[in-house]
């Protein structure tokens, strides 16, 4: 792929930041129209080996608008895909796509599908440079931008365009270039490995999902006779139990009752690596002249297996927002806001529904976290407030120790619960208001504070016996 060079700045309508499925969606939709001059900045090659995944059958309508079907269906396993998960019981259920009996999907080999992407773009006249990371990004005083990127050979080049479309994950380019609080609602990350299977090992391998006290594992085929295995967690949890130690991970993948009775026919031959996979979004999902896609503009839980249809989506809608501004009145920005809000919201009930069917851990943090249920009333009004020990004798679930205390502070007598939120919110802004709801409950359970509510009758409790879900 041609990766071009140049001494003098080179101006451009779109400069995309990122070049997976997102960015790539972005930059080929652009490209159809012939009119447009794109670029796309990416931090590696297309060398890379990625971890296996699966695509719901539902892209396909997407990946026929990339005009890319036929080759993809030529180059992807498009047999049904099927799960062996273990999860909410002891026992082992063959599943269809994800947590359905039914549906369909396919296993995705990650980088053969991003290295089609990629070649489409070039094919279509698009501008990649490789190997590649945006260093600066400042907006002209005559409007758009002058982003400076540095090359793997660490030669700066200038780039002057009209529109950036943000494409680069969960760094958020833009959203850090612009100093924009991003919504987190938990702090999930990947612990992972690939192993080569032995040749002696005969057993068929299949995609597994298996539930454990601190997470829960992802196990899927790979090209090569390869094999990714994924520990699902949080980072104290993975910090406390050591998970990304060789010996310790393997340790707790052998004591699996499923994934365990594999591990005898699976080679590991690199360490653990940790990559985020918390669940975020943005409130400010664009301006008049960038909007963000994919994953910079929201993430989710590897569990709902939405990522990548989700990330070829927005990478169109940001095409088409990109159009707009560039050759009309900029109004689609709007209802594409409004549409990434909602959609989060839905997938949030759904992620709370997976997490509610395992029961067997009650005392687990992890568990705990996606299992809990806002029962305070933003009405309620605080009644009390209770000495706050500063070294805790348990490590708060649902905020880190010094938001806890920090939210503490925020509880004045007669104040209501809606208004601690508020004030909260304005120092916390990356909190989402429901983890904050889970913080005030927290800070009752454990008897720092305690709230009146005013029932239907107009009497008042001030006990944790009673909590109302508003």
């Amino acid at each position: 792929m041609e990766i071009r060079s140049s001494d003098q700045p080179q101006s451009l309508d779109v400069l995309i930041v990122g070049g997976g499925p997102s960015g790539m969606s972005a930059g080929i939709a652009l490209l159809q129209r012939g009119d447009v001059d794109v670029m796309l900045i990416e931090r590696g090659d297309y060398t890379e080996n990625k971890y296996s995944e699966s695509l719901s059958s539902g892209a396909r309508s997407t990946i026929e608008y990339l005009d890319v079907w036929q080759n993809f269906s030529q180059t992807q396993d498009l047999n049904p895909f099927y799960s062996q998960v273990t999860w909410g019981k002891e026992t082992q259920r063959q599943l269809g796509y994800m947590f359905t009996p039914n549906g369909s999907g396919w296993h995705l080999d990650r980088l053969a599908f991003e290295k089609l992407l990629a070649s489409k773009f070039v094919k279509l006249g698009g501008r990649l440079r490789c190997n590649s990371q945006v260093i600066t990004c400042v907006r002209r005083a005559e409007g758009g931008w002058q982003v400076d990127i540095k090359s793997d050979d660490q030669h700066m080049h200038t780039i002057l365009c009209k529109y950036i479309i943000d494409a680069s994950g969960r760094r958020g380019i833009m959203r850090t270039n612009l100093n924009i609080a991003l919504t987190v609602h938990d702090r999930l990350i990947g612990v992972s490995c690939v192993a080569q299977i032995s040749d002696e090992f005969q057993q068929k391998i299949e995609n597994q999902v298996e539930a454990c006290k601190y997470g829960w594992w992802h196990l899927a085929p790979m090209s090569g006779n390869r094999v990714s295995v994924v520990l699902m967690t949080d980072p104290d949890i993975a910090h406390k139990m050591q998970v990304c130690h060789p010996d310790v991970w393997q340790g707790l993948l052998k004591k699996l009752p499923f994934m365990g009775q594999l591990v005898k026919g699976l080679v590991f031959t690199d360490k653990p690596r940790s990559f985020p996979c918390f669940s975020s979004y943005l409130r400010e999902v664009g301006g008049k002249d960038w909007v963000a896609v994919g994953d910079a503009v929201a993430s989710y839980d590897p569990i709902s297996s939405a990522g990548i249809p989700r990330a070829l989506s927005s990478g169109l809608h940001g095409a088409f927002i990109a159009v707009d501004s560039l050759f009309s009145n900029g109004e689609l920005l709007k209802t594409y806001s409004h549409a990434i809000e909602q959609d989060f919201k839905q997938y949030l009930q759904t992620q709370w529904q997976y997490y509610q069917r395992e029961t067997r851990w009650p005392d687990s943090v992890f568990w705990a976290r996606r299992r809990a249920v806002i029962a305070i009333s933003r009405d309620a009004t605080i009644h009390a407030t209770h000495y706050f020990e500063q070294k805790l004798a348990k490590a708060p679930i649902h905020l880190k120790s010094n938001e806890l205390h920090d939210l503490w502070l925020f509880c004045e007598l007669g104040k209501p619960v809606r208004e601690v939120i508020a004030l909260f919110s304005q120092r916390h802004l990356h909190l989402p208001e429901q983890k904050i709801l889970l913080g005030l409950q927290e800070l009752i359970e454990t008897g720092y504070l305690e709230i009146a509510i005013a029932d239907e009758e107009d009497r008042v409790f001030f006990n944790t016996e009673r909590l109302y879900l508003d």
